[in-house]
């Protein structure tokens, strides 16, 4: 019984003893890895202590140095002394803030998107010299300079447009008037009754203010000035006239006329003191033979002349004014037959050739009295004053000659001149040539000078009008603003080729409003390559990209080479890896105490019990000795 009780002891002792082994060598495996851990601690803690952030320097007002995280924030935004950056995506956009986007986005121009992002207004220069160029030295005396801006609609088109209105309804009435012809623009005295008027027109439509500036010289040549000049220098130069002896060829020797004066000149003599027989009626004998027709009708007396006055009297010539005349008795008659056929020649639609001669001191009216309109070279044909021909004048003279006592006419003072000019328009009729191509040429000079005028005064208002539109703002922003180059560069890194032509929005993208203080982010995606540098770089030659920027280029840099970029140690990184690292250590080396602790308790219990160990096997073996004796 004893022996079996020792055995059972012995087996749970040495159960213990394995036991115990085993945990120290748990325990033994535990320390090493601990010491694995502390290694890597160790390790991780290091590499804090190598860790390095960027930061961006900047410049104070007092010269010194800052240094704040690199972040897309600090990048973009605007401060003095500092240079000029922009982040770029792989696709080559830069990224922006959504206010600058929205400033760019809602701008007129580049001065308004200068305006939305702080720069100041000052007066433009070029404002004033434009507006001398335009209106004269005295343009701030025409209108309030202050308020005349490019950008007020109705202050800008008031000037092109009121004198446009003014001149463009006697322009078109002057290419009308060079649509008639010739015979109606002589009736019409048009430099009197038409270019004058429309002058005196103008001249009063236009504004009084620059009226008198003009009239008093204070308006000099500028645009303007040469636009009101031009309107009111009008060709002075009256139509010609077909009737001024600068037209005709005077041979004075003409077949036809010394036929005619031969034939005439004892009746006409006749007809002036002192009378021969009835002399007061001898040109009556004058005038039957220039009644006769190209047939040569009643030079037989079989018939008599009916003919008529412009006044709607009815007459006869009797064939004894023909067969009792001196100029019958002395065989003239053929002659006066071939000046008759002449003067009463007609053209292919059956008009007279030859009229009656202007006469500029004829002062009959449609309520003249019969004798006057008689004895004057205009008829009246529906209420217009126009010449007779040479047959109305002929009949209308015969009538005044036969009847002159009915009528009242004084035969020495009012027939008689009038007999001796019409024997000199008839030379002049017969000996004159008219020289058609001289007149026609001088018909065209006077119309292109017209025309010429008409294209001037457009010319004129066309200029003035586009030189109006050349007028720069009065408002510019201030060049000197510190900040004036920096919103410039930007204007053309997103998209703009002008100051007045905006990018389609190809050329920026908005960073997201979490990224933009986020320097971690943008130092990776700097190291990564996923972003890349440029910076806004002065250049006498300007950018070839960006050719309206000035003397600014973007240029490309790596970020590594940014002289405002500084690298530092990560104080906080390594803060915190450092009390990472010592909680670590202190929990190992906590552990590793406890460890010890337990193999030291594990170590005395493995000594008492393998004591006890050794002992009940000392004692099982005596028993087994002392059996073996007592059955040997």
């Amino acid at each position: 019984m004893g022996m079996a009780a020792s055995q059972a002891r012995l087996l749970s002792i040495t159960s213990r003893l394995t036991n115990n082994e085993f945990r120290s060598q748990t325990i033994t495996n535990s320390k090493l890895r601990l010491a694995e851990k502390s290694q890597e601690a160790s390790a991780e803690y290091m590499e804090a202590l190598n860790s390095e952030k960027l930061v961006y320097g900047v410049y104070n007002d007092n010269g010194g140095k800052t240094y704040t995280p690199l972040t897309a924030n600090t990048i973009l935004s605007y401060a003095d002394l500092k240079n000029q950056y922009s982040i770029v995506d792989a696709t080559g956009k830069i990224l922006l803030n959504s206010s600058d986007i929205k400033k760019y986005q809602t701008s007129v121009d580049m001065a308004d998107f200068l305006y939305k992002c702080g720069i100041n207004k000052v007066d433009n220069p070029k404002y004033a010299e434009k507006l001398k160029d335009i209106f004269g030295e005295s343009y701030e005396e025409l209108f309030d300079a202050d308020n005349f801006d490019i950008n007020s609609d109705a202050e800008l088109n008031k000037w092109p447009d009121n004198l446009q209105a003014i001149t463009n309804s006697g322009i078109s009435t002057l290419k009308d008037l060079l649509n008639l012809s010739n015979e109606e623009l002589l009736a019409r005295d048009v430099l009197n009754n038409d270019i004058k008027v429309i002058v005196n027109n103008w001249n009063s439509s236009i504004s009084e203010d620059i009226m008198s500036l003009y009239t008093s010289k204070k308006l000099d040549m500028s645009d303007l000035g040469i636009y009101v000049e031009t309107l009111l220098n009008y060709p002075s130069a009256a139509f010609p006239n077909p009737d001024d002896d600068i037209y005709f060829d005077k041979s004075g020797n003409s077949e036809l006329a010394n036929k005619y004066d031969i034939a005439t000149k004892k009746c006409y003599n006749n007809a002036h003191p002192p009378y021969s027989g009835d002399g007061q009626g001898c040109f009556l004998h004058v005038l039957a033979h220039l009644l006769l027709s190209s047939e040569g009708a009643f030079l037989d007396g079989t018939q008599n002349y009916s003919a008529s006055t412009t006044t709607g009297k009815s007459f006869n010539v009797d064939y004894n004014y023909i067969s009792r005349s001196a100029i019958y008795n002395n065989n003239q008659t053929a002659s006066l037959v071939e000046v008759s056929n002449e003067i009463n020649k007609v053209d292919e639609n059956g008009a007279p050739v030859y009229k009656a001669p202007k006469d500029k001191y004829d002062t009959t009216t449609i309520s003249s009295s019969e004798k006057d309109k008689l004895l004057s070279n205009y008829k009246w044909v529906d209420g217009e004053k126009v010449l007779k021909s040479w047959t109305e004048r002929v009949c209308d003279l015969f009538y005044a000659s036969q009847n002159r006592e009915a009528l009242g006419i004084n035969y020495t003072s009012e027939l008689l001149p009038y007999l001796d000019k019409f024997q000199t328009d008839m030379a002049n009729e017969l000996s004159n040539d008219f020289n058609e191509g001289r007149y026609n040429k001088d018909v065209e000079v006077w119309r292109n000078g017209i025309k010429k005028w008409i294209n001037n005064i457009e010319k004129a208002a066309k200029n003035f009008s586009e030189e109006l539109k050349k007028v720069p703002v009065r408002k510019i922003p201030d060049e000197k603003d510190a900040k004036y180059q920096w919103y410039v560069n930007l204007w053309y890194r997103m998209g703009s080729t002008d100051e007045n032509t905006k990018g389609n929005g190809t050329a920026y993208k908005e960073i997201e409003q979490n990224l933009l203080n986020n320097a971690e982010w943008l130092q990776f995606c700097f190291e990564h390559g996923i972003l890349t540098l440029e910076q806004a770089e002065f250049t006498e030659k300007g950018s070839d990209l960006y050719p309206n920027m000035g003397a600014y280029d973007w240029v490309s840099k790596p970020y590594k080479n940014a002289s405002d970029f500084v690298v530092e140690q990560d104080d906080i990184k390594i803060a915190i890896a450092e009390t990472k690292y010592k909680r670590q250590i202190t929990e190992i080396e906590n552990k590793d105490k406890k460890y010890d602790q337990d193999l030291k308790k594990l170590d005395t219990e493995h000594t008492a019990l393998q004591t006890e160990y050794d002992s009940l096997k000392e004692v099982i073996s005596k028993n087994t000795d002392r059996s073996f004796k007592a059955f040997s």
